[in-house]
């Protein structure tokens, strides 16, 4: 029992310790830093039994295809892409300055309004004034971060039409997944080519059957992100990718050491990191055999060596 009260009492103490460290690594918005402390607090939260040590020798390769989105995509634009040094806007004016920057594979936040419409948001207590979560109209007419315009699902589709070239990665912190890509399936309907267009980020097993219920994306439309399930069970994700055939796994900035990248690497899979600002660490983890980024303001140039720049 003293153990148990011991326990308890040392994971409050780090929790706070934690958000200490995230208010001062805020001031510097050192995005990698501050991925890395909610990596370790989500898994702080979650069952701290040891992963399960699953012996992946003999298994084979996963499946992949060469022609896939992932294959000659490095970096992925985050919650809309960044603008005027701010990130989470998922707004209007981030979106098109990606496409004045040719960046077509980005990532959108998704949530829903107090009436049920499906929008561009990553959390309302972060990036909208109001206390409560606004109706459509409401949300519409506001501004985000008081500044930038708002932006529906409607309007990520529209965009996605204009520009054949777009992917969208679809975030939501919804708890129904499913409902939210239902949603934009039912928005794209009757344009396939938009469809096929969405990425799916799965943060646990079994929804991905679920999904292709809704609509038969490719095995290629789906990556696995670590950062809700624990991105410190490193077997745990692996069983479930192999089990699913998804073939992209992207996990918070430096949280899996060189021998966990390197059995992934081992086995096929391809490695994103999420969110990289920095060019410096990015060129680390490239070195490491990461593939690519999450990133706000990160370039095609800030990813070569420094001496192949000369």
């Amino acid at each position: 029992m003293f153990g148990k009260k011991m326990e308890k009492k040392t994971k409050i103490i780090f929790i706070h310790v934690c958000v200490v460290l995230l208010l001062m690594i805020a001031v510097f918005k050192f995005s990698e830093e501050i991925t890395k402390c909610k990596s370790n607090i989500y898994y702080l939260l979650q069952n701290s039994h040891a992963d399960s040590k699953i012996d992946f020798t003999d298994y084979p390769p996963i499946v992949t295809n060469d022609h896939a989105w992932y294959k000659n995509t490095q970096l992925i634009f985050h919650a809309g892409g960044g603008i005027d040094g701010l990130d989470y806007t998922n707004s209007k004016e981030a979106m098109e300055l990606m496409f004045s920057k040719d960046n077509y594979f980005i990532e959108v936040d998704f949530m829903y309004t107090s009436d049920h419409e499906l929008v561009c948001m990553h959390k309302w207590s972060e990036q909208w004034t109001g206390e409560e979560v606004p109706s459509l109209e409401e949300f519409t007419t506001g501004k985000i971060f008081g500044k930038y315009t708002a932006m529906t699902a409607k309007d990520v589709v529209q965009y996605m039409e204009q520009h054949p070239q777009l992917h969208i990665i679809i975030d939501t912190k919804e708890e129904d997944q499913t409902e939210v890509v239902k949603s934009l399936v039912d928005l794209s309907a009757g344009h396939k080519d938009v469809t096929d267009r969405f990425i799916i980020q799965l943060y646990q097993g079994g929804v991905k059957e679920e999904i292709q219920k809704i609509y038969p994306f490719s095995e290629e439309n789906f990556l696995f992100t670590a950062y809700k399930f624990g991105s410190h069970y490193p077997n745990k994700i692996m069983k479930i990718c192999y089990d699913e055939n998804i073939a992209v796994v992207t996990v918070p900035y430096d949280v899996w050491d060189e021998e966990t990248k390197k059995l992934y690497l081992s086995k096929g899979f391809t490695l994103f990191e999420h969110t990289v600002n920095r060019p410096d660490w990015a060129r680390i983890s490239l070195r490491e055999g990461v593939h690519g980024f999450y990133t706000d303001f990160l370039s095609e140039e800030d990813l070569q060596d420094e001496d192949a720049k000369d």
